[in-house]
C-alpha cells in the first residue's frame, strides 16, 4: 500500500488480492476504525437501502 495526496486529500491503495478477497468494488465505501490500541481497520459502510 502506499499513501498518495491529490488536492490537499490522502489516499492509500490496497492491494487487489485483498480488495477481491472482501468482495469490495470500485464504489464500495468504507470507513476507517481507530481501536483503542491505535490499529486501524477498515469496515464497509453497508447501504441499507430497500
Amino acid at each position: 500500500m502506499r499513501i498518495v495526496v491529490s488536492n490537499n486529500q490522502y489516499r492509500i491503495t490496497l492491494p487487489k488480492d485483498l480488495v477481491e478477497e472482501k468482495g469490495w468494488k470500485a464504489g464500495t465505501k468504507l470507513r476507517f476504525v481507530e481501536d483503542l490500541e491505535g490499529n486501524v481497520h477498515l469496515k464497509e459502510i453497508k447501504n441499507n437501502k430497500k
